[in-house]
């Protein structure tokens, strides 16, 4: 590792960036240090232009990728170099992202998928990122200490930025994590392991690759047309708390959204409101007109 990697990770890791984000950052400066075969320090901010350029028309990235690589060169100068970066600013500005609907399960399709797993863990796995509305990587690193019995809450230690929520436990989870825990915890190796859902190295949490194999093996074999990813689950979760009149603030904290922006687009796609929508022509006195001709 090169003296001007490492800084730059420490940079990161000193202002509180997460593991992934370091990860991603890092790889992204390596790419550009490797498009120019010079370090970055070396580069030109004209030439990391020319470089996000090739990685939005030769690489076909997305505007969501393309922005992490521009945040990742403008920490690089601004802070790890500690260089003016007015001109990089203008060189290289964010994207503009395409609004996506956000694709959601219905209800029948939430029971198949989550009923299909035959594994006690790969089910409970499920219920717990659909049960509290989790991202994969809150997933993957609940630790056993975070399933609070007591007050029935469940605890999100691993939250996007560094932030920690706390969840309402649902009684049928804690049901699922119980036979989980009999099934395949107890008395067995790694049984004391402070994560949840354990890897394949021992003391080691279940991996990001894994929890998503277990919801595409559900998926499968629930019949259901698989609409995504796992985090699909997390969509739903979201739409169903606005289906049954939980106020948007209060989805926006179970959901841990920096921004209640973040948190609105759900509204669209909730049934309830699309029935409650009526059209401003049906709102017109039109009968004078009498009824449609059918020909």
């Amino acid at each position: 590792m090169t003296a001007l990697r490492a800084k730059y990770i420490r940079d990161l890791a000193i202002r509180g960036r997460a593991l992934r984000t370091q990860q991603s950052y890092s790889s992204y400066v390596a790419a550009l240090a490797r498009f120019y075969d010079r370090s970055p320090d070396q580069i030109s901010y004209d030439e990391v232009a020319t470089w996000l350029h090739y990685l939005i028309r030769e690489r076909k990235q997305s505007a969501s990728s393309i922005n992490i690589a521009v945040n990742a060169v403008r920490f690089l100068y601004a802070v790890t170099l500690q260089r003016n970066v007015e001109a990089l600013m203008q060189a290289v500005p964010h994207m503009k992202r395409s609004t996506r609907r956000a694709e959601v399960y219905a209800r029948s399709e939430i029971e198949a998928i989550l009923t299909a797993p035959a594994q006690p863990r790969d089910r409970a796995f499920l219920m717990t990122a659909y049960a509290a509305g989790l991202r994969l990587s809150e997933a993957t690193h609940l630790q056993t200490k975070d399933v609070d019995r007591a007050r029935m809450q469940l605890r999100v230690r691993q939250g996007k930025g560094a932030k920690e929520r706390v969840l309402p436990l649902s009684q049928r989870l804690l049901l699922e994590l119980e036979q989980y825990w009999r099934a395949q915890r107890k008395g067995r190796p790694g049984w004391d392991s402070l994560w949840l859902f354990l890897g394949r190295e021992p003391g080691q949490p279940m991996n990001r690759s894994t929890g998503q194999n277990i919801y595409y093996r559900a998926v499968r074999k629930s019949g259901v047309r698989r609409k995504g990813g796992i985090h699909l689950l997390r969509h739903s979760f979201a739409t169903g708390l606005i289906e049954n009149g939980v106020e948007l603030t209060l989805v926006q904290r179970l959901l841990g959204h920096a921004s209640l922006f973040t948190t609105i687009r759900y509204l669209h796609v909730t049934a309830a409101r699309l029935e409650a929508a009526q059209s401003p022509l049906d709102l017109i006195d039109l009968s004078r007109l009498g009824p449609p001709s059918r020909n």
